[in-house]
């Protein structure tokens, strides 16, 4: 799956899923500094899900209408080791949901979809 790591994803975390077969563009090796707006163009152009630990992506979402077309997952557990995110990824992504268009808030225990 095509993904795209936002500058708050741990390298560590990145370098995981790639090892597990995940095309992962990160903002913090090749984009580190960008706006979220920014953000959201790059996902929408290379077609790619988005992952992050920001709220404030809700925000432009609900707020203000910029939709991330491949959908994004918002990891709501910031408390979660490098590795742990990169376990609750994997088995998330291979789970056979749909992501598209929808705001995924993802913890160690539960994924709530909201359509946007």
């Amino acid at each position: 799956m095509k993904l795209l790591a936002d500058e708050n994803i741990p390298l560590e975390t990145v370098e995981l899923l790639e090892e597990s077969g995940h095309d992962v563009l990160s903002i913090l090796r090749k984009y580190s500094g960008i706006s979220d707006h920014e953000i959201i163009d790059l996902s929408n152009k290379e077609g790619r899900l988005m992952i992050t630990f920001d709220k404030d992506f809700g925000f432009l979402i609900f707020a203000k209408g910029i939709h991330p077309t491949q959908g994004i997952i918002y990891l709501r557990d910031a408390e979660l080791t490098p590795e742990k995110t990169a376990q609750v990824l994997i088995k998330l992504l291979e789970s056979g949901n749909s992501f598209d268009g929808n705001m995924n808030v993802v913890t160690e225990h539960f994924i709530r979809q909201r359509k946007f």
